[in-house]
Order: structure tokens, then sequence, then C-alpha cells
């Protein structure tokens, strides 16, 4: 049963990776479009920042903070920093950070990976990954190494060779290991794609490599069938069973639309090797709206005993007025109170930061920020063309600092000013104008 569990969490973190060909090394899976048709004459050191902040119930009824994860991007919508926090004792504490480098084409080059050290108070390396893509046909070669810190340099540790087609979708995925005794590169994993004609998955398969053997060895597939108008219709894996050098059921999907509304259903059935057949146990119904957005996912359970499906977790997500998800949550059913109960909601916080460029032209009366933002100590205001107070509010519009401000270069003093977001207040003779900002 474990291997089984394994086969299918590794099936799923491999879908994921085919259907958003190599996600990690760009924004490009992000519904960012609030940054479109923003006018602004800052372009080199403009890129925009996104708070995930993470919160868990730990008795049914109180949120309480658990984590957060911050994600920095240029404006051409790569990653530029992630950073984890986690919260304890009243306060966030570093986590993990990656650092990301690219090339003058906007190819990934490099993320490092580095660890807080709460010893030194400094972070620390741990992981890197080096990127080598071929530009005529979109080949990639990842590196991973692990920083030795007795050594105090980089080992290998992992390689991973993946080709694509001529549609740019992935085929192949070779994984090999660093055998650091004989000094070379030795074949662990490879996994392959099918398509059909127009593009759609038909076949993911799983090799592993017997060293002993000196030969590839089938481990799982992933068939996936659609209908006449290209819709997916079933998906299934398949495990091989070396005893009996066949291959054997594990799990199916079968999909369909839901019957109101907009969004598709997945029924689940795991095979039963005592009965000889399939038994229903998951069922999977995903509402979006008319623009595909997922607004809820509802998760039910089969009960053999009453023949029925009942209901075991709802996962709902909230979008703003521009179409960026703003809010995912996740509930589990109670059944002594006969209702969903909060269990984990993650909110996400937007920010657009632009840092060390002077706007040429002022309009007294368009739009201004803080820079930078979030801010540590000083702030300093974009589009200052007159005198004009400034004051800064809390988000409950509590007074917290005012301060007349004559040049676009006076910086303004916000060590004071705790952790969170507050508004500012820009007064001039030709109106008034509001932002908002962040303090670390």
């Amino acid at each position: 049963m474990n291997r089984i569990l394994g086969i299918v969490a590794v099936f799923a973190a491999w879908a994921g990776i085919v259907r958003s060909q190599e996600i990690d090394l760009t924004a490009k899976s992000m519904e960012l479009n609030f940054l479109e048709g923003q006018q602004t004459e800052v372009v080199d050191s403009f890129y925009y920042q996104l708070d995930s902040v993470y919160t868990f119930v730990s008795n049914g009824s109180n949120w309480q903070l658990d984590s957060k994860a911050s994600y920095v991007y240029y404006l051409n919508k790569n990653l530029k920093d992630y950073l984890f926090a986690f919260y304890e004792s009243g306060q966030w504490k570093n986590g993990k950070r990656v650092i990301y480098s690219y090339a003058q084409n906007n190819t990934v080059l490099q993320a490092q990976t580095l660890k807080w050290d709460e010893s030194s108070g400094d972070w620390a390396m741990m992981w890197q990954k080096s990127y080598q893509q071929d530009v005529n046909n979109n080949d990639l070669e990842v590196m991973y190494s692990e920083w030795a810190k007795e050594e105090q340099k980089w080992v290998y540790k992992w390689q991973q060779l993946q080709e694509y087609n001529s549609e740019g979708k992935l085929t192949t995925y070779l994984t090999k290991s660093w055998n650091k005794n004989d000094g070379k590169w030795e074949n662990y994993w490879n996994y392959s794609c099918l398509y059909d004609e127009d593009g759609n998955l038909l076949e993911l398969a799983n090799k592993s490599y017997d060293k002993t053997g000196d030969k590839w060895r089938d481990e799982w597939q992933c068939i996936y069938e659609y209908d006449k108008d290209g819709k997916l219709t079933t998906h299934q894996i398949i495990d091989w069973d070396k005893e009996n050098s066949s291959w054997r059921n594990v799990r199916t999907f079968s999909v369909s639309d839901l019957e109101e509304g907009n969004g598709t259903v997945e029924v689940r059935q795991d095979w039963n090797v005592e009965q000889d057949d399939w038994n229903k146990t998951m069922r999977y119904s995903k509402v979006t709206n008319p623009n595909g957005q997922v607004l809820k996912e509802i998760y039910d359970k089969w009960d053999e005993a009453s023949g029925s499906w009942v209901k075991n977790r709802l996962d709902t997500y909230k979008y703003n007025e521009d179409g960026v998800k703003v809010e995912e949550s996740t509930f589990y059913w109670n059944a002594t109170s006969n209702n969903y109960e909060n269990y984990l909601k993650s909110v996400y916080y937007y920010s657009v930061i632009a840092i060390g460029k002077d706007i040429e032209k002022e309009d007294p009366n368009g739009d201004f920020y803080l820079y930078p933002n979030p801010a540590v100590d000083v702030v300093y205001i974009s589009n200052l063309s007159e005198k004009s107070t400034l004051t800064i509010l809390a988000v409950d519009g509590k007074v917290l600092l005012q301060k007349q401000i004559t040049n676009a270069n006076d910086p303004v003093n916000v060590s004071s000013l705790k952790k969170g977001v507050y508004i500012a207040i820009l007064k001039s003779d030709s109106g008034t104008r509001s932002a908002k900002f962040i303090k670390q």
C-alpha cells in the first residue's frame, strides 16, 4: 500500500510538471494581470511582490498564524527572490530563501537555496540548481548541487536532462545521480511522455535504472483518454508487477462536466485485488467561473455501507476585481455538527514596488507611490511636483505621522512604525491623493 501511495504522489507531482512546462522557472502560471495597463516610467528597477500568509485552526474556531511565503518578481514576470518564514513566539522568523539569476534572454541560470542559521544570525547555503538551456530546441539541463560545509564547496547530487518537442512539450525527463566514489553520473529515473496529433498527453511512463542488470525497468504509467472534442475523459495509473512481469491496475479517474454551472467532476476508483474489481473511493468536484478560475473544489468520500457519497473536504478561492487570487481556504466536514469547519486559510497580498529611478514628467493629479515598498527605515515619494503634506494612517484611520514634503528626494523616516500595512495621504494645493505601503 505504501508503494502505491508513493506512486500516486509522484504521479501527481509529475502530471503537474508536464502541464506547467517548468512552472518553477518563471511566473507564467500566475494570474498577475493587475500590472497590465499601469502607466509608469520606472522600467529597469520595477518589480512586484506577492506575500502568501498561511494560517491554520488548532481548536476549530480561532485562526493562528503559521507561515508566510514572499515572492518578488521582475516586471517580465521572472521570479527574483523567494522567502519562507514561520510564525513563532509572536514574531516572524526566517526559514528558507531562494535567489534566482537569469541570462540576457531571460532564461534562468541559477537558483540558490539558503537556510536561516539561528546561531550565526545569517543565511547559510544549502542547495544550488544550475540551468543550461539549448536555445535551438529548448532542451534543458538542470544540475543540483549540495553545499558541503566542511569542505566549503558545492558537491554534485542530481542531474536532470529534459527534452522537448517542436511544440515545446516535454517528451523525456532523465534523472541521474552523482556517484562521488567513482566520480561519475549514473542513471536513476527516466520519464517519457507521448502525445497525440493535437498535443494531448496520452501516456506518462516512468522507468528506474537497475545498476545490477545494467538496464531500465518499468515502474508505472499514467494513461489519458479524450473525447472527440479533446476533453479529458479518463486517466489511469498502472503499476509494473515485477513478479508476474505484467501491468496491474492501481487507480483510475473518470472525468465529466458538472451537471449545473461550469466545472468538472472526477470520480476515483481504486483497484481491489481481492475482489478483482474497481471500488469507488473519492469524488472531486471543481466549480469554475466563466473565466475558468476555480471557485470551489469539493472532495467527497464513498461510503460503502450506505452506498452514497459523504462530504469530506471543501476548498474555496477568492479573487479581486482584477481577477487575481487573494485568498483560499480549506474546510473539513464535521459529521457531529453537520457542517464544514475551518482548517487552513492562505491570504495573498500584492504590492508594486519601484526603486532608484526618477520619473521625468510629474503630474500633481496623478498617482503616486512610496518606495522602497516594503519599507524598513525610510521611504521616498514618487510624482511630487509641489509642496505637500504627507500623512500616514493606520488601516483603522489613526494618524501616526505627518510631515511637510517639498522635494521628492526628502526621506521620510518610518522606523518607528510597527510592521504592517499603512495608508499614505498626500495633500497639496492641487488636491489629495492616497497610496498604500508595507512596513517590514
